[in-house]
């Protein structure tokens, strides 16, 4: 492991989790040129993170959390949460996500044992994860072994207690196993952006998983509206550096002194609006999963929707930021181009035409429309 921390005790008086992300925002931003490099470990951030009481609030009250993404109001401050600490480094907020993901899943799925082992890593100022990408014949536990890997394992080497998905028996499961002794590799990770995700490719076999390490039932992993239904929070990280990138064009604009040329406030208009698309898609798919009322069909039909006119809006506001900059939005170190590399390596999220398809599927069927807004 690679942050073996001093323990961090829940700080006694804790800021509410948007002053926390906002500190640990800035601190991020001041970092980020620094860890535009591969396997640069952003200690300081997750640090950051634990100190303040973040790595804590997505876990209940009783352990010491905020409840943070439970409910309606607890959906709403970790989108914000979420929002802000993009803005400082898409990088950590990744890692960040992830980290809710997993209390996330313990919270549905799993018991007080798998909050405890969360809890305790907080404790020791440690990221969670989930990791469930793989290859060939992918991860499988024979009785109580692993045996094969994982890859894009994002906090690989500074995450303990990931939850990794597996095959038993036919059925997927969830397991939390202690991976501090698995092989891990992250020369294969040289991306065009997110280089400070920690993302590599590891090998999890020979490892032992107790039977307390399994989380929830077979299926349960992929069970809607959860899984299809989270990639809002990935969306709301991603809000947060087009937020950045907007903010960067207008202050480029303003010091060239292009405020009052027609084509460049065209240019900036189309890029404003198109944000608003990105934040109003994203609030209300972060909307209709905190709404337990929903048939999860109809959450992951809207969720998949929102990924698909996300990513179309954060594409033409690179493009119309890169247009109007010119040439300086594509030289290091400025931090326009380092925030393009990281977005467009963000926003390629798996399996795009199979997330437009099912939802197209679902409005092909006419079932009923998300009415619960805009309707006469």
């Amino acid at each position: 492991m690679r942050n073996p921390s001093e323990a961090r005790q829940v700080p006694a008086e804790q800021p509410d989790p948007v002053t926390a992300a906002v500190r640990v925002a800035g601190i991020a931003a001041a970092l980020a040129a620094r860890r535009d490099s591969d396997g640069s470990v952003p200690d300081i951030e997750i640090a950051a993170l634990a100190d303040t009481g973040l790595l804590h609030a997505p876990l209940p009250l009783a352990w010491g959390g905020k409840a943070l993404g439970a409910g309606p109001a607890g959906g709403e401050m970790l989108r914000s949460v979420l929002r802000i600490i993009g803005g400082g480094s898409l990088a950590l907020g990744r890692l960040y996500e992830g980290h809710v993901n997993a209390v996330c899943l313990a919270m549905r799925y799993g018991n007080a044992g798998h909050l405890r082992l969360l809890n305790a890593e907080a404790v020791a100022g440690r990221l969670s994860a989930v990791w469930n990408a793989q290859t060939g014949n992918g991860l499988h536990l024979d009785g109580d072994t692993l045996i094969g890997g994982k890859i894009y394992t994002s906090g690989l080497g500074i995450v303990r207690r990931p939850v990794l998905t597996a095959m038993r028996r036919g059925d997927v499961v969830m397991v939390i196993p202690d991976v501090e002794s698995a092989h891990g590799d992250l020369s294969r990770w040289t991306p065009l952006g997110m280089r400070a995700s920690l993302t590599g490719v590891a090998d999890f076999t020979g490892l032992t998983v107790a039977p307390s390490d399994i989380i929830g039932g077979a299926g349960d992993y992929y069970r809607a509206p959860l899984f299809a239904g989270g990639a809002w929070r990935v969306l709301a990280v991603q809000l947060g550096a087009l937020e950045a990138l907007l903010a960067l064009y207008r202050t480029g604009m303003s010091s060239r002194g292009r405020e009052a040329d027609p084509i460049q406030r065209a240019r900036f208009g189309e890029a404003a609006a198109r944000l608003e698309t990105c934040r109003l898609w994203t609030a209300r798919a972060a909307a209709i999963v905190a709404d337990a009322a929903q048939d999860p069909g109809a959450v992951d039909a809207l969720v998949n929707f929102a990924r698909h006119e996300f990513e179309r809006a954060a594409l033409a506001i690179i493009e119309r930021v890169e247009r109007g900059i010119g040439l300086l939005a594509m030289l290091r170190p400025d931090p326009v181009e380092r925030i393009v590399r990281d977005l467009t390596t963000y926003l390629r999220q798996p399996f795009p035409d199979a997330a437009l398809d099912a939802a197209a599927g679902w409005a092909l069927a006419d079932r009923p429309a998300h009415l619960d807004i805009g309707a006469a």
